[in-house]
């Protein structure tokens, strides 16, 4: 009755799953208890009592034995060696053949599992009667009516024991072509959800892009350095924003070097309208997020914020963790949720499809907030799951 070999037999695949399985764990209750050594000759002595019970209440329904105490005694010593045995020659078995009960043909398994409670039966039995010390009983286990009695026994105990496998391999192979079935229904979302993420990737705003090579055009013949330079800026850009945007994953120092290459690109084109901080602590730097969440937040704080002021103004980027997330803010000193600046309230195409990716991401784990930031601007939060958890998915805050 050893769980490693009673669930080894079963299915070709369960010792390589590492089911553990006991026959008491047809009871829901004994469910709730992990696979171990103690925890099975626990259960191996329960069950033992409980087919012992069973034994005495059929014997006491045809016959009233003489001494009751020393009846219970016998059949109670009985059924435990008998028992113990069929669990150690499973135990013993199944270290001496291990991974060749898989590759044995079904029927063999199956006999296997007649066999080895017909042998569990005679050698328990013979022990218990040596514990005993009841010659008689001896002498009759040896006589043909007792190996005829005996097989008998054997027989039904190894048909009872041979349907609870065959239930319990059906059982297994149900629950793994369900196992296979989830799987792939999982592996078809994940890939759905890749190709969403990198349509949306691909809709974060160009409009920087256009405008810039449009400037450095307008520059070539009055300014031809500062179209030299911003070009330059705008090769640097690229460099590390759009290998990071092919990959499912960057560190956070990696984000920000793309975020600082932007800005500097931005600086050339607004000259002293605008200036900036980065602030991240450097043990948060080898964070992993996904690439390209910073870029909507900050060519939202220059679009609708700085662009729209003739003075310009300021970006600070500043990093922290808090109670298992990384919080990334965004704040800016321009126009603010004022009626001239009204699509800073929504962010725009740039932070709605951030949002659904977040969505998507980390369901409602993740999101964006936005906030008056006085005496001007706008502050703009990016909260992260520091574990990459998921919540439920729905409409980000």
């Amino acid at each position: 009755m050893s769980s490693k070999t009673q669930t080894a037999a079963p299915s070709c695949n369960s010792l390589e799953t590492g089911i553990n399985w006991h026959p008491l764990e047809l009871i829901p209750y004994f469910k709730r208890w992990p696979h171990g050594t103690a925890r099975d000759l626990l259960y191996t002595f329960i069950w033992n009592s409980l087919i012992g019970c069973t034994l005495m209440s059929v014997g006491l329904m045809f016959s009233t034995p003489s001494n009751p105490w020393r009846y219970f005694y016998v059949n109670f010593v009985l059924t435990q060696t008998i028992g113990f045995t069929i669990h150690g020659l499973f135990e013993l078995s199944g270290m001496l053949l291990g991974s060749m009960l898989t590759k044995l043909p079904t029927w063999l398994r199956y006999l296997y599992f007649m066999l080895i409670p017909v042998l569990g039966v005679f050698l328990g039995y013979a022990i218990g009667l040596a514990v005993l010390d009841m010659d008689a009983a001896r002498r009759y286990i040896f006589s043909a009516q007792g190996i005829r009695a005996l097989l008998v026994f054997s027989l039904g105990m190894s048909a009872i024991l041979c349907a609870l496998f065959v239930a319990r391999d059906r059982q297994v192979r149900a629950e793994m072509a369900l196992a296979e079935q989830t799987q792939k229904a999982l592996d078809a979302e994940r890939r759905a959800l890749e190709a969403q993420l990198r349509m949306l990737q691909a809709q974060i705003e160009p409009h920087f892009l256009y405008n810039t090579l449009a400037n450095a055009v307008g520059l070539i013949a009055p300014a031809p350095d500062k179209a030299r330079l911003l070009l330059e800026r705008l090769i640097d850009y690229l460099r590390t924003s759009l290998s990071a945007s092919r990959e499912a994953e960057t560190r956070l120092d990696h984000e920000l070097d793309t975020v600082r290459a932007y800005l500097d690109l931005m600086q050339v084109r607004m000259g002293q309208r605008l200036s900036y901080q980065v602030q991240c602590p450097p043990e948060l730097g080898a964070i992993p997020i996904p690439p390209m969440l910073l870029q909507p937040l900050v060519e939202n704080a220059i679009q609708h914020g700085l662009e729209p002021r003739i003075a310009g103004g300021s970006i600070t980027l500043s990093v922290a963790q808090e109670d298992g997330t990384l919080q990334i803010e965004v704040a800016d000193d321009g126009e603010g949720f004022n009626p001239a600046a009204r699509p800073r309230a929504g962010g725009g195409v740039g932070l709605a499809n951030l949002r659904e990716r977040l969505a998507t991401l980390y369901g409602t784990a993740g999101g964006i907030t936005l906030a008056d930031r006085q005496p001007s601007g706008v502050r703009a939060t990016l909260r992260l799951p520091l574990d990459g958890s998921q919540g439920k998915r729905g409409p980000q805050p």
